[in-house]
């Protein structure tokens, strides 16, 4: 199909031509299958347009199109009296009708292919997770070092351990004093106790503890 017959097709579209109403448009349409090809972009284009920018954007966006040509054809008509707005139109709608067939051609693919269905993860909480505890037999040249393997192993700080382990056991420390707790205690440790403290806080609390032995 030759380019004059693809300029006649777009003006008669830009007047509103349709195959119901207009036999020129239908008789240019059926001529071949590349002209029939090329309806349907043209089409498609519009549709793409209407799509992506609703009503009101596509005429503002058809409108900027319209005055672009009509600003190229102002600077050629200083050099040439030809009338090219069928070609830049023709220029245009086939860009639009490329950028159509790109779209349609990738969101059938998409459609076609199979699809990935994205599940939430979930968060599975361990109810039946063993409590920690530590026992006062590792405790008998105190506090410090058990908290420090512990704080090691669980990957918490070490004056967040000693915390959690005096609050929570005062009664297995002999006069309260966090630098002698007893041999034969079971200390629970309670990681929740510092969920929401300052770990500044944390750490003068249990210097303050160490250093008045209460």
């Amino acid at each position: 199909m030759n380019e004059e017959m693809q300029i006649q097709i777009i003006e008669l579209i830009d007047q509103g031509a349709t195959l119901e109403n207009s036999s020129d448009l239908r008789e240019l349409v059926n001529s071949s299958d590349e002209a029939k090809t090329f309806y349907e972009s043209i089409l498609v284009s519009e549709s793409a347009i209407k799509g992506f920018f609703g009503g009101h954007k596509a005429k503002e966006l058809h409108n900027k199109i319209d005055a672009y040509v009509d600003e190229q054809l102002n600077e050629i008509s200083k050099v040439s009296s030809i009338n090219f707005k069928p070609i830049l139109g023709f220029a245009i709608a086939a860009s639009m009708a490329a950028i159509a067939f790109t779209f349609f051609n990738y969101t059938s693919q998409i459609i076609d292919s199979d699809l990935i269905v994205y599940e939430e993860p979930k968060i599975v909480i361990d109810e039946e997770a063993e409590p920690i505890f530590i026992s006062g037999e590792d405790m008998v040249n105190g506090l410090w070092g058990p908290s420090s393997e512990l704080a090691k192993q669980i990957g918490r700080d070490r004056y967040e351990i000693m915390y959690v382990v005096y609050e929570a056991n005062k009664e297995n420390f002999i006069d309260n004093n966090i630098n002698q707790p007893k041999s034969d205690g079971n200390f629970f440790v309670d990681l929740s106790l510092v969920e929401n403290l300052d770990s500044k806080f944390v750490i003068d609390e249990v210097k303050r503890h160490i250093f008045c032995s209460c």
